[in-house]
């Protein structure tokens, strides 16, 4: 009887398997255009000076669901016959991470019965990771707008919002019989 216990246990205890995945990186450049042709060359590359920290609070407002990133208050116009003085690509979204896990363990009743158990979470930790390409600010970023990341300032008082998330944590259970 001892020996049928442990190997209940030994059964049941023994045999899991655990898998898991981190994706990691940082985020994307970000070019901001002014919107305005104030170099007068209509090429539409002017870009806005910077005269502040350019991350921080004021994006938002008021509203909710939302994370301030970029702060339209340390951005103003470009003079008069230049281009501002903003780099291509100066700035960044936020990083991305993200930590998959999985655990199974197949169960064998007979030579040719066997049962399979998986549990698979997708970004197990809940980490926030924003959607770059939700970021409010003027122009939509949906499509070769959104790979390009240029972003016009605009008046609307939500420019550098981040408003929107990939998916939080989800689980997954899963059995398969094989016979």
């Amino acid at each position: 009887m001892l020996s049928s216990g442990r190997a209940l246990v030994r059964s049941v205890a023994g045999g899991w398997q655990f898998s898991a995945l981190v994706s990691a990186q940082t985020g994307r450049p970000i070019t901001l255009l002014s919107g305005q042709n104030r170099s007068n060359t209509s090429i539409g590359q002017d870009r806005p000076n910077l005269v502040g920290d350019p991350y921080g609070p004021g994006a938002c407002g008021v509203a909710t669901r939302c994370r301030d990133w970029i702060d339209p208050a340390a951005f103003v116009a470009n003079p008069l016959g230049t281009f501002g003085n903003i780099g291509k690509g100066s700035l960044r979204f936020p990083g991305f991470y993200s930590w998959d896990m999985g655990l199974g363990k197949n169960f064998s009743f007979t030579e040719r019965v066997k049962l399979q158990f998986r549990a698979e979470f997708f970004n197990v930790f809940n980490r926030v990771n924003y959607d770059e390409c939700q970021i409010t600010g003027g122009t939509s970023l949906t499509g070769a707008s959104c790979n390009t990341n240029f972003i016009k300032r605009n008046s609307t008082g939500n420019f550098g919002a981040l408003k929107q998330a990939f998916d939080p944590r989800i689980g997954q259970l899963a059995l398969k019989l094989f016979f």
